[in-house]
């Protein structure tokens, strides 16, 4: 509750004195533009006052209406003597006892002591003050000599020059005294700042009409903690506020009269209020509060009866009021009217850990163990504030093995406590509501949204509503259209239907973690629905087939394991007696790894919407037809047993069929070509399927995947194509499309089939009959790769609504220019042709955004690629003849030209590719003109002739840096002065050559695999600017991963560590040597998990049996290292190109992630 006094009413949180001249357009105004972001009001006055002029009254009124008092002294503040006369009285109002002000000193781009003694700048105005204000000169120089003895700030000394942080600063300052509240809103407050941002406070203060807002959320997640945060800064700026917190539970207890009473009391200032019923109470709420703009929090509202009885309407209160209402329904503040609701979202990873470190340790710092623990039981909580709380102090200076204990426990049962706060929401719901809500919870977490309601909805209940109430109380999540619940929630929704199972076996939800065998006498007819999760090899777990076949009432059977990258992988089960039946209630079928060859003979669920059999052993299903009309979907995934179709007759809703992989199918029943409703059909890898029936009246069909299907020559004539926007037929035999629409007559179309498996392309050509695409024209994906296609039709150019184009491993030398009116592609694959030209219509493609032109014979790119302004991604790898990158969009984010042997130049603004992410791995004549042209363009008379030894590498690699146009001094100037540019963009250089010793630069060797590095005994964080690392390491093996380095503190904590990037494709191309030796070199700027660091640190240099450290070294650089540095370069001793029989990798990489590559 609030507490009894009344405060001063300040009008504004801030006033500031400052020289306009000075700082008004950049320090000021982001200053002023921060302040209001963050919901501090503060006087501005935008007037300037001619030379002399008496300040006006209105401002000194605004000095005494405002709590903070900032002054900003900047090199001509003196000079004014408005500024002077502002300072007087500020310095008059800290004097006065009340109200209580706070004066901020504010030192801008002036020392304190040329303040203090008026010098400098400050001299020079008084000498002209003295002449035109004499009797106030004295008092002046008083306040000036006052207001630099007060504690101040300096920007250079507390952000290092850095406005941004030094106005955050500010700001933070103001917000921390300006939320010392009537209300304890908690201590370790996470996150709460993101939300007051985002709901720009200041907008409710002083505005012209009453706002009403939401804050909703599950339980525990922070509603009222930002609710009471939200008071506690904006309470002030209105004539009466009440905070009525948990109206549901006080409501319940007491009775809303009691609510109200405490409502009215409160914003009236009155304790002898007393109502008998809820309409008397409403009658004075409107006539006694609707005065006065107030600020009325009411927290946890459930029921729309409250909402009447505190708040029926906006038009209650006076304009200028804000009226808040917290919840964990959002349809019921969305139908009273409430003008804007706020989500709250969990919190991000960091401050998940943030949260829970203030809670489980005492320490800031806590051992590697435990910190790895806190990381899984933080990703395990997914941000929920309140079971990171109640996880923290549950685990407060408790062992490893207590804290490893709590972690398994709490993958399997949930924490009672958060249960019991979670429990609410879901006992809310209706009896339908709560069936559904379990369903999903068991088996459609992350399922598509429309496909769980058409397996769940009912005669009685519409899935699509239920579902909305769900995502309204926040019981689930609907992303990308697919079901989502949290992990708490979903060990709640287990809980509770392990509550249900000790009275009923309704359900049966188990993961083979914690797989009870399925007892016959346990497991009854009652069984609706049955989910058993695979996540591992579950050879031993049994299913008895006598015990299924007792589950008559079986709606959903869900045996199945997730996909693992992309794919699944053939789990199994125990499978033993025998299944004499199915449920015929059956909606939902997954059983992925079925070990049947046939389903049971009477199985016919005639409701059933969805079956997946992927992985199963099945080889034939039904053979006459079998009237499944709600059946939508069907999976039969590498089903590689299966050689031919059901009869699909009477299956007329199908709208997905899934045949991927079934690789010894061989034949498709005739019925599959009059499903008029099929959206999608997926026959990818069906490799021994040779056609498909003559009569195609998929008029529906959106989605045709033919992939890989090697022995598929032709498709039917009368295929329907007219709502077609995907179609794949790579890797085929098809040697003709089929006539769509009218004809157009095309003169010597060549296309050549594959007659043998895909690799082995047939060089038999096949001539092609005239051929139109014009019935194509909702057609969105188009993959012809690895077709043998030696020329694109120009009625390509028809398919205006293409956003995907693959010719990727064809023949094609030319591309036709129709190909440019393709006004919506994104995304176009060439790579892999033969291609002699790219042709300039290719810049009409306005809307690509990645364009793959790999492997391919031109010499030139067209110059109309400039025009791509939406080209982010462009790969030329391997293009051999390729000499010119001409200018390119300045939008481009990746450009990857490796292998380009050929490459000699980039032109234009295309220079500045590097830097972004670009790759030039094995282009040595671009490498090496680049050095060139720096040179010369530098004036440096030394030639870059392979022949010199002398720092011929460090001179070359130096000028290409600058011809490469990276702001890289350190390594041009011949010094360590890489370190002493954090503004550059490079943070970390990696470079990799032949060559077996350490150079001088590095401090510290070592023989061993790992060297110590002593820190220095004033060792300061703050003056640290990063570190170089060197390794001597030999190859053993072809393939395998490179040595890398880990860095542990004095303690044994980690520092962090590094790999080479993109090592592989330098080694993969040369042959092993036993006696060979290579050096890799890093050097980093990267300092951030330093923090800690004391004493000493160790770097260790590891690799796998493939690699052997002949020796290493390293050296940390701080600001003292710098100052007495001498010409001694970090690249000393590097051998000239002509030593390198391989060459070199050059690995650049910047802040943002930027990449630059280079190897030669």
């Amino acid at each position: 509750m609030a507490a009894s006094f009344i405060p001063h009413r300040w009008i504004y949180d801030v006033f500031v004195s400052f020289r306009g001249e000075d700082i008004r357009k950049n320090f000021m105004d982001h200053m002023f533009n921060d302040f209001k972001q963050k919901g501090i009001r503060a006087f501005k006055d935008n007037t300037e006052l001619p030379k002399g002029e008496e300040i006006s009254p209105h401002l000194y009124k605004a000095i005494e209406e405002s709590r903070f008092l900032i002054v900003v002294f900047s090199k001509n503040y003196a000079s004014s003597s408005w500024c002077l006369r502002e300072l007087v009285r500020i310095l008059e109002c800290k004097l006065m006892e009340s109200p209580q002000h706070e004066v901020r000193i504010i030192f801008y781009d002036v020392k304190p002591d040329v303040v203090r003694k008026q010098t400098g700048s400050y001299a020079e105005a008084f000498a002209k003050h003295t002449l035109s204000n004499s009797t106030e000169v004295d008092k002046w120089k008083e306040a000036l000599s006052m207001a630099a003895n007060l504690s101040g700030s300096e920007r250079q000394d507390m952000t290092n020059g850095f406005e941004y942080k030094f106005i955050e600063c500010i700001s933070k300052d103001i917000l921390n005294k300006l939320c010392v509240g009537p209300l304890h809103v908690g201590e370790n407050l996470v996150g709460i700042d993101f939300h007051l941002d985002r709901l720009v406070l200041s907008r409710f203060v002083g505005s012209d009409k009453v706002n009403m807002i939401g804050i909703c959320g599950i339980s525990g997640i922070g509603k009222t903690t930002l609710a009471k945060a939200i008071y506690n800064r904006i309470y002030i700026h209105f004539e009466g506020s009440c905070f009525c917190e948990d109206v549901k539970g006080v409501s319940k207890q007491q009775g809303l009269t009691q609510v109200q009473m405490q409502m009215i009391g409160k914003i009236m200032k009155t304790e002898d209020m007393k109502i008998s019923s809820v309409g008397e109470g409403i009658m004075v709420i409107k006539q006694r509060i609707a005065s006065k703009p107030i600020l009325l929090v009411l927290d946890d509202v459930d029921d729309q009866e409250q909402l009447e009885a505190l708040a029926g309407s906006s038009r209650w209160f006076c304009p200028g009021s804000l009226i808040i209402f917290t919840g964990k329904d959002k349809q019921l503040l969305s139908s009273h009217r409430v003008n804007e609701i706020h989500d709250m979202k969990y919190l991000d990873g960091d401050q998940s850990l943030e949260l829970f470190y203030s809670f489980a340790f005492e320490e800031e710092n806590p051992s590697t163990c435990f910190k790895e623990l806190a990381s899984q039981v933080t990703i395990h909580l997914q941000g929920h504030p309140l079971a990171l709380k109640i996880f923290g102090r549950l685990l407060y200076h408790k062992s490893v093995h207590v804290w490893k204990s709590e972690l398994d426990r709490l993958q399997t049962y949930p924490n009672s406590e958060i249960v019991t706060k979670l429990r609410p929401s879901f006992d809310g719901l209706a009896s339908d509501q709560k069936e559904m809500f379990l369903d999903i919870a068991c088996a459609f977490i992350g399922e598509n949204k429309d496909f769980a309601a058409s397996v769940l909805d009912g005669s009685h209940c519409s899935a699509n509503a239920i579902i909305e109430v769900l995502s309204d109380r926040f019981l689930i999540t609907v992303s990308a259209d697919c079901l989502q619940i949290h992990e708490l929630i979903q060990s709640m929704a287990r809980e509770i239907i392990r509550e249900e199972f000790r009275q009923n076996h309704r359900r049966l939800w188990i993961s083979s973690e914690d797989y009870d065998v399925l007892d016959v006498n346990k497991v009854t007819e009652e069984v609706e629905v049955l989910v058993l999760l695979l996540k591992k090899n579950c050879q031993n777990i049994p299913i008895d087939g006598q015990t299924l076949t007792r589950m008559k009432n079986l709606r959903i059977l869900k045996i199945c394991f997730p996909e693992i990258q992309g794919r699944w992988q053939p789990f199994a089960v125990n499978f033993s007696g025998r299944l004499d039946s199915l449920s015929n209630k059956l909606r939902l079928l997954y059983w992925h790894g079925l070990p049947l060859k046939f389903l049971p003979s009477d199985f016919y669920p005639e409701n059933i919407v969805t079956i997946d059999l992927s992985y199963s052993h099945i080889k034939h299903f039904w053979t006459t037809p079998k009237c499944f009309r709600r059946l939508k979907f069907m999976n039969l995934r590498y089903c590689i047993y299966l050689t031919s179709t059901p009869d699909f007759t009477d299956i007329a809703n199908l709208e997905e069929l899934i045949l991927e992989g079934c690789k010894n199918l061989v034949k498709v029943h005739a019925s599959i070509g009059l499903l008029k409703k099929l959206l999608v059909l997926n026959m990818r890898d069906c490799t021994c399927l040779t056609s498909f029936p003559s009569n195609m009246e998929m008029d529906s069909l959106q989605i045709l995947i033919l992939s890989g299907c090697l022995k598929m020559k032709k498709l039917p004539e009368d295929l329907a194509m007219k709502s077609l926007t995907e179609l794949h037929i790579d890797r085929t035999s098809i040697a003709e499309l089929p006539l769509f629409g009218q004809q157009e007559s095309i003169r010597s179309r060549w296309w050549t089939s594959i007659t043998a498996p895909f690799g082995l392309l047939s060089k038999q050509q096949h001539p092609q009959r005239s051929v139109s695409l014009a019935g194509f024209n909702m057609l969105k994906s188009l993959n012809f790769s690895y077709c043998n296609l030696v020329q694109v039709p120009e009625s390509i150019g028809g398919l205006s609504c293409l956003n995907r184009l693959n010719l990727e491993g064809n023949n094609l030398e030319h591309v036709p220019n129709a190909i440019g009116g393709l006004s919506c592609l994104k995304d176009l694959h060439l790579e892999g042709n033969n291609l002699l030209e790219v042709p300039e219509s290719i810049g009409g493609l306005l809307c690509l955004e990645r364009l793959d032109l790999a492997g391919n014979n031109f010499t030139s790119l067209p110059g109309s690629l400039s025009q791509l302004s939406h080209l982010t991604h462009l790969f030329v790898n391997g293009c051999k003849k390729l000499e010119v990158v001409p200018e390119l969009s300045d939008q481009l984010m990746q450009f990857s030209a490796n292998d380009c042997t050929s490459l000699c130049s980039v032109t234009g603004s295309s220079k500045d590719l590097f830097m972004r992410f670009s790759y030039f791995s094995n282009c040595p004549k671009l490498f090496t003109n680049l050095a060139i042209d720096s040179k010369a363009s530098t004036s440096e008379t030394q030639c870059l002739d392979s022949s010199i030894t002398s720092q011929g590498f460090t001179n070359q690699f130096s000028s290409f840096l600058r011809g490469a146009g990276i702001r890289c001094a350190g390594v041009q100037n011949n010094k360590s002065e890489f370190f002493r540019f954090p503004g550059s963009f490079v943070q970390d250089v990696d470079i990799i050559y032949q060559g077996n010793s350490i150079p001088e630069w590095f401090t510290n060797t070592s023989t061993e695999n790992h060297v110590k590095v002593e820190l220095p005994s004033d060792w300061c964080f703050n003056t640290f600017r990063g570190f170089g690392t060197c390794v001597v390491f030999k190859r053993k093996k072809h393939y395998c991963d490179i040595v890398r380095y880990y860095v542990k503190n004095f303690d044994g904590a980690s520092l962090g560590g590094c790999y080479p990037f993109n090592h592989r494709r330098y080694f993969e191309r040369m042959p092993i040597r036993i006696n060979e030796s290579f050096i890799w070199l890093h050097y980093t700027l990267d300092t951030r998990k330093w923090k800690e660091a004391k004493n000493f640190a160790t770097f260790c240099f590891k690799g796998d049996e493939g690699y052997e450290v002949k020796e290493c070294g390293a050296r940390v650089v701080c600001d003292e290292d710098l100052e007495q540095d001498t010409n001694l370069s970090m690249l000393q001793d590097l051998p000239a190109l002509s030593q390198l029989e391989y060459g070199g990798l050059i690995n650049l990489s910047g802040h943002r992630g930027e990449i630059i590559q280079w190897s030669w």
